[in-house]
């Protein structure tokens, strides 16, 4: 056994080994860079993906005898585009359309290797690499590749940080998420293809995955992971090119073997870190030079650490219930006799809850079902939401269950809020005059409990949740006169009154709660401790009817409202501006679909569902969906067109289904789903 300092400098006495040294470096610091939003969006099944995809053209370069990156570059970039294409046009789900490629791939490039005359030679170094063949031309192209990836990763940090962890927020600022995903697979490629020479295209994704793990556990900042992250990719590099001299071992397969060791390593150490820190019952611990503990949700910048496990957080989470890596969308469908049922949109189970009364009417916060039935409102846990933490979601899986029922009479205008958000639902019993705040922590506990219950005048009114309390109409000569808010004890507020005459229709944006008036709407916010209004005007000289409901994606700045039967309203509550637009056509329902305002999707009062531009221009056009339907009266009260970020789903239930519609597609129906009850009454849940 040599002594310890010639055992580390020997091997780096040779120009190969500095080389592969120089190179893996490099390698290293390009990983970390693009593996921190590898880790991040859960995408290590599109960096494996990519690697195999590049094996025909570098395979197919081999024997024709080209540049083997140029052709590994072409095949990766040919097989990335063929994932968002199919993502676009199809319905499998991601990992399995990634599945299907990157097999496919690696069969057509082991088939074009063998036709090579050292074809266990070519495949060998093709799928494990070789480092040690790294020479001064490789390390110039890897040095430029570094600088194309840090300089990306730079120009697109926030655009990458707002769309990983929600693309309305990218949206929302304008950060064009789109684009953003564009240029983070491109990155991902770039990284694929220059760790190619020193791994091979089997073992790229232990570079891009292991440093990274390794290092989020020590680090709070994205910046912080990146650069931790090269250093253990770096000591990866070293370890295994020792190993590879000294027991002569594979390079390649030891460097990423050592990457893997040391992200095991990372763990045990953190693992041991919190043990000592238990057992001191203290908050903060320092080690090695004041190392950074945090959770995914820690103030500042975004954290690269996977979410927490659920727990009593403050994330959304509650007990027994399951944390996942995507939104879990389902539908949930009730028919005329008030059985419940639920149909997974992704693998298209089904199931049956039970039963509640007959509905009347429906709404939902994304999680809750609220029915309108004789005995007042029912409620339905459907086990599956989306907890919005401002820059990041986190999803989450229960067992779904009738809850109970909040007793009233006759007709209820129900208006939601943010399930994130302290506040609950409203609920305003038309006939008697009750104004009802729902309490939104009560009922993640299985319970159905009022926050407060106010007797009113009977009239057209709501409940519209805003902070920890909601605003109630206060009722006036003719009508409605006005709002206050109301605390979570429902008492009135001093000083909180703002006019509102006639108000009619209440949604929730990413800026605010709307009220409609009958001079256009109220924004609402909360100010500390009370709520600021300001007041969204019609456009002067537009005689159009004016906004009585509004609809469109939940939390999203814009929202709309049918203005009369051929026109509707588009009302942008970040720039504060009415649009009208008339569109010639009798309309039944319109809905808005998008933050950047590209589509606009309605449904007529023939059945077909209609894709606008938000000026009107008609985009694409659906076949009559409801041909039956519209012969039936009473099931026609339910119909309902419900819009998410990719889908548009519209219940038919003459015909028991619900087409689903790719609405930036052409208005193609995707899938026509058959659910578990009639979908008399209907809504999606999950986002």
């Amino acid at each position: 056994m040599p002594p310890l300092d010639l055992f580390l400098t020997e091997p780096f006495q040779t120009d190969f080994m500095r080389h592969a040294l120089l190179g893996g470096a490099l390698v290293a610091a390009i990983c970390a860079v693009v593996g921190t939003w590898v880790v991040i969006r859960g995408m290590a099944f599109l960096g494996e993906a990519l690697g195999h995809g590049m094996l025909p053209g570098v395979a197919l370069a081999t024997v024709l005898g080209w540049p083997v990156l140029v052709g590994g570059a072409l095949s990766a970039v040919a097989m990335s585009a063929t994932i968002g294409a199919l993502q676009r046009r199809g319905r499998l789900s991601y990992d399995t359309t990634i599945g299907l490629l990157f097999v496919g791939m690696l069969s057509v490039g082991v088939i074009v290797i063998s036709h090579s005359r050292s074809f266990a030679t070519d495949a060998t170094v093709m799928l494990f690499g070789d480092v040690l063949a790294i020479e001064p031309a490789d390390l110039r192209m890897l040095a430029v590749a570094l600088v194309v990836t840090v300089a990306v990763a730079a120009v697109f940090h926030r655009s990458f940080v707002a769309s990983a962890f929600d693309p309305r927020i990218a949206r929302t600022l304008g950060l064009r998420p789109r684009l953003a995903q564009v240029a983070l697979v491109g990155l991902v490629t770039l990284a694929v293809v220059a760790s190619y020479q020193a791994v091979g295209s089997l073992l790229v994704i232990g570079l891009l995955l292991a440093p990274v793990v390794a290092a989020q556990r020590w680090t709070r900042r994205i910046t912080s992971t990146m650069a931790l992250a090269a250093l253990v990719g770096v000591a990866a590099v070293t370890l295994g090119l020792l190993a590879s001299w000294h027991a002569g071992t594979a390079a390649g397969a030891s460097i990423a073997c050592a990457a893997i060791g040391l992200a095991a390593a990372s763990a045990l150490l953190r693992a041991l870190v919190g043990s000592v820190r238990r057992r001191r019952g203290t908050h903060h611990l320092t080690v090695a030079a004041a190392l950074l503990v945090t959770g995914g949700c820690a103030a500042g910048e975004p954290a690269a650490e996977p979410a927490p496990e659920p727990s009593s957080s403050g994330h959304g989470a509650v007990e027994g219930a399951q944390e996942v890596a995507e939104p879990q969308l389902h539908l949930l469908t009730v028919d005329g006799a008030g059985a419940v049922g639920l149909h997974d949109l992704l693998d298209e189970s089904t199931e049956t809850l039970g039963s509640i009364g007959e509905p009347s009417a429906t709404a939902t916060d994304g999680r809750y079902l609220f029915a309108t039935t004789a005995a007042g409102v029912e409620v339905v846990d459907s086990g599956v939401w989306t907890w919005d933490h401002g820059d990041h979601n986190h999803y989450y899986l229960s067992p779904p269950e009738l809850l109970g029922t909040v007793p009233g009479e006759g007709a209820v205008t129900v208006a939601t809020g943010p399930l994130s958000t302290a506040g609950g639902t409203g609920l305003f019993f038309r006939d008697t005059g009750e104004a009802v705040l729902l309490d939104n922590e009560t009922l993640s506990d299985g319970e159905v409990a009022e926050r407060f219950r106010l007797p009113t005048t009977p009239h057209d009114g709501l409940v519209a949740p805003l902070g920890e309390g909601a605003l109630v109409t206060v009722p006036g000569p003719g009508g409605v006169s006005g709002l206050q808010w109301h605390d979570r004890e429902g008492a009135a507020v001093p000083g909180t009154e703002v006019a509102c005459r006639a108000a009619s229709g209440t949604t929730t944006t990413a800026v605010g709660v709307v009220v409609g008036c009958a001079d256009g709407a109220v924004l609402a916010t909360m100010s500390g401790e009370a709520p600021a209004y300001e007041r969204i005007p019609y456009p002067a000289g537009v005689d159009a009817p004016r906004a009585t409901a509004f609809d469109g994606r939940e939390g999203r700045p814009t929202v709309s409202a049918l203005a009369g039967r051929t026109g509707f309203w588009l009302l942008d509550t970040r720039e504060r501006r009415w649009r009208h637009v008339d569109v010639g056509r009798p309309l039944r329902q319109v809905v808005a679909a998008d933050d950047e305002g590209e589509h606009v999707v309605a449904l007529d009062r023939a059945g077909r569902v209609r894709v606008y531009s938000p000026r009107g221009r008609q985009l694409a056009v659906t076949r009559p969906l409801l041909p039956r339907t519209l012969r039936q009266p009473e099931l026609l009260a339910g119909v309902r067109l419900v819009v998410d970020q990719d889908r548009a789903y519209l219940n038919a239930p003459a015909e028991g289904v619900v087409h689903e519609i790719d609405y930036a597609d052409r208005a193609r129906v995707a899938r026509t789903l058959t659910t578990p009850t009639t979908p008399v009454q209907y809504a999606e849940v999950g986002r």
